[in-house]
């Protein structure tokens, strides 16, 4: 067997197709795997419609939270993989290759952004953090976003991070959610989040949080501030193109910071007075733009998932390559209707 099926982008802006392609080969450092399931997620329905990062390689698969079996090991493989082992990991589109995508039968992954599976977990656990995880992790860890020092297992905290707060904007948002169960890992002493009140408080409270603020009220700036006061210097947007809540409730006499993981931009005339400045940030989430930090995520995130201390936040299900279903859900990211759970294609 040398060809495969595989969902791609043909041209921005278009319905998907379902194409074959060539079956890829491992290079240095590389695993093929069979693809068991795809979670979908909005960076999809980008590539779809807006061409984000995909300029001058169309056709290119969709699909980037990826589960499956190992087929073959590349040379150069040092990572603690064998066939027929279930892993999980992040593709590489700095490789600016489809052969890493994937929403196709079979895909390659970097063996050191990948990991093994914990036995007590299913593939769908796997691929729904990947994307939604790392994205909130750079942007509020990562070197190009808040820069905060994560205390990884091992090593000493460089910040006492009970004393700190952070807001979270989107958190009822699979990012959001994991963006939460994060900052309590790491510690923080106060999380403040905006989601849809009703629908979300008690999970986000059971993963952290401690404030959950109706994301719909009039006043919710006003609501963030009576918590955090004028000292708020790091906050993080999980879903919005209008930065100007984040940016409004970060200091105005403390130079603050807002990360986010879609492009976009405050109002000025709504942010308040910011006598110090401020920061607003976005950040790709990508284990690969950061090969250390990404390394050292991986090492230690099949623990965390292990002993609960990163949680799965649920998934529906489409089974197989199913243009027309798949195609429905980016057309619901597309226009807003952000799906109960995340979706996930099965093979």
């Amino acid at each position: 067997m040398t060809a495969m099926k595989a969902l791609v982008v043909e041209a921005v802006g278009k319905p998907i197709a379902l194409v074959e392609r060539s079956i890829p080969v491992p290079q240095e450092g590389e695993v093929l795997i069979k693809v068991s399931v795809v979670g979908l997620n909005p960076y999809d329905h980008r590539v779809r419609d807006w061409g984000l990062y995909v300029e001058g390689r169309l056709p290119v698969v969709l699909g980037n939270d990826i589960a499956g079996v190992v087929e073959q090991l590349g040379p150069g493989v040092t990572a603690d993989f064998k066939r027929g082992d279930h892993i999980f990991g992040q593709t590489n589109y700095l490789k600016g290759t489809s052969d890493q995508n994937g929403l196709q039968e079979y895909a390659l992954l970097d063996a050191y952004t990948a990991a093994r599976i914990p036995s007590s977990l299913t593939d769908d656990d796997g691929a729904s953090l990947v994307c939604n995880i790392i994205a909130p992790f750079w942007a509020i860890f990562g070197a190009h976003g808040l820069d905060l020092p994560f205390p990884f297992p091992g090593q000493k905290p460089a910040i006492d991070y009970s004393s700190q707060t952070i807001v979270i904007i989107g958190a009822g948002s699979n990012c959001g959610k994991y963006a939460v169960q994060s900052c309590a890992l790491a510690g923080f002493g106060t999380i403040v989040t905006t989601a849809t009140k009703a629908k979300n408080e008690s999970e986000l409270l059971s993963y952290g949080a401690t404030h959950v603020l109706d994301r719909h009220a009039a006043d919710i700036a006003s609501q963030i501030r009576n918590i955090v006061g004028d000292d708020l210097i790091y906050a993080f947007d999980a879903v919005n193109v209008d930065h100007t809540l984040g940016v409004s409730v970060l200091s105005s006499t403390k130079r603050g910071t807002l990360a986010c993981i879609v492009p976009g931009k405050a109002d000025e005339t709504k942010i308040g007075e910011k006598k110090a400045g401020y920061e607003d940030k976005f950040i790709q989430g990508q284990s690969h733009n950061q090969p250390e930090l990404g390394a050292t995520f991986w090492k230690y995130l099949p623990g965390w998932m292990e002993e609960g201390k990163i949680r799965a936040t649920g998934w529906d299900v489409i089974e197989g390559l199913d243009r027309g279903k798949v195609d429905k859900v980016l057309d619901d990211y597309r226009d807003g209707r952000q799906p109960l759970k995340q979706v996930h294609v099965h093979f």
